[in-house]
């Protein structure tokens, strides 16, 4: 009689599942490509990442990336909202909005800090509407939100809001990029020493004072005076509506 196969049962032959590997690497599947996509990004910017680098760094060739998704552009999309996805939905207190502010903007360094370089993609790509994830939006309206409840315009809760944006994206490109790159960040503050050795006879005493001093502070603790600066920047609006009234 003969063996019956293991792919087979008295019910008929059994439905093979997919593996969740194949020759050692997972599956493609959309959302593996898309994190690929983010993971490259964060470290070289969206520009670098062609299909072939992507394609490369999956260990499958660029024709297998076109049996999931249609084109570059729609992992571009997914990869930004994989980004968005992972903001931190702001705690925001009214009571407590100097906190509050402090708190958002540390949590938002922490997870933009993952994926560096893919803050850059409003330059380096061009993310369609439905692509931009809803808590760009919800976020957003509840920092302005809480800017509004404790005494700030509407161009004044938009202004504070651009602040903050660029004050801990610049941080994170500036000096964390690089801090986590291995260079000596708060040493070449203001300047890397190199420069000024380069110009011996230079006359910039305040420079050569600094450069001499530093580091004076650990990478968080300046962060810690960025986002202060915003803070005071909050409390002069306040001050100067309360005198205005």
């Amino acid at each position: 009689m003969p063996r019956q196969s293991d792919d087979a049962s008295i019910d008929g032959p059994r439905r093979r599942r997919r593996s969740p590997t194949r020759k050692g690497r997972p599956t493609l599947t959309k959302d593996l490509i898309s994190q690929a996509m983010l993971d490259l990004a964060g470290a070289r910017g969206f520009r670098e990442v062609t299909m072939r680098l992507l394609a490369d760094h999956l260990g499958v060739t660029v024709r297998a990336l076109y049996n999931y998704v249609d084109d570059r552009q729609e992992i571009v999309d997914r990869a930004s909202q994989l980004f968005a996805a992972e903001w931190p939905v702001p705690r925001l207190d009214p009571q407590a909005w100097e906190h509050s502010i402090a708190e958002y903007g540390t949590a938002l360094r922490a997870a933009y800090r993952r994926y560096p370089r893919a803050l850059l993609v409003s330059l380096d790509e061009q993310i369609r509407d439905p692509a931009i994830h809803p808590d760009r939006l919800t976020h957003t309206d509840a920092l302005l939100g809480m800017l509004r409840t404790i005494g700030l315009s509407v161009t004044e809760a938009q202004i504070v809001h651009r602040d903050l944006t660029i004050r801990v994206f610049g941080f994170v490109l500036l000096v964390d990029y690089r801090q986590d790159l291995g260079y000596p960040v708060m040493d070449n503050t203001p300047v890397p020493p190199h420069w000024l050795a380069a110009h011996p006879h230079l006359t910039v005493p305040h420079l050569r004072e600094a450069v001499a001093a530093a580091p004076l502070m650990s990478v968080d603790e300046a962060f810690d005076h960025t986002m202060y600066g915003l803070i005071i920047t909050v409390r002069d609006l306040l001050a100067a509506a309360q005198n205005a009234r």
